[in-house]
């Protein structure tokens, strides 16, 4: 009676092999769980990251990396007159400038059709307080943009003319004057 019966033993090896194709099942779907909560864990930082915030320095970091473009330059686009202007002063001083480009020139020769987001935009700025008046041309700064000025037709409700400032090192301003044709 020395031994154990020959149906023990296969069901050893039966159970044996049972287990171990359990383990390495086990082992795979918790690599695959680990990987999955570890890339789910990413994705949702990721997602929930608030982006930097731009400021000032980043204005004159980029202002200063654009091509350097002469004084009192002025460029003919296909959507209009294109003037670069550059002017040493206060932020007041920048806006004084803006103010003078905006009021000359203003009336269209003839009126041009408009799309949509240009009369959405007019709609919006005859909602606001003009900074001037001397009809029918009316100035406005848009709501939020301390630099930006925009002289607007208001018989024709038509942009005349923008323009806009950018810093590009201390006490000196590069401004972009447009006129559209």
């Amino acid at each position: 009676m020395g031994g154990t019966p020959p149906d023990a033993s296969a069901n050893f090896g039966q159970l044996a092999r049972r287990i171990s194709a359990w383990t390495t099942n086990l082992l795979a779907a918790a690599i695959v769980v680990a990987i999955g909560l570890a890339l789910g864990w990413q994705l949702t930082s990721w997602w929930r990251e608030k982006p930097a915030p731009a400021d000032a320095g980043d204005l004159t970091t980029a202002a200063a990396n654009l091509p350097q473009v002469g004084n009192e330059r002025e460029f003919w686009t296909k959507g209009g007159l294109l003037k670069v202007q550059r002017i040493t002063g206060t932020p007041d001083d920048a806006l004084t400038a803006m103010r003078a480009f905006c009021r000359e020139k203003t009336t269209a020769e003839a009126p041009r059709s408009t799309g949509q987001g240009e009369a959405a935009f007019v709609a919006q700025l005859l909602t606001e307080q003009p900074l001037e008046e001397s009809p029918p041309l009316a100035l406005y700064q848009p709501p939020g943009q301390a630099a930006m000025i925009v002289a607007v037709d208001r018989q024709t409700q038509q942009i005349v003319s923008w323009s806009f400032a950018l810093p590009t090192t201390d006490a000196h301003w590069s401004l972009y004057h447009f006129r559209p044709k």
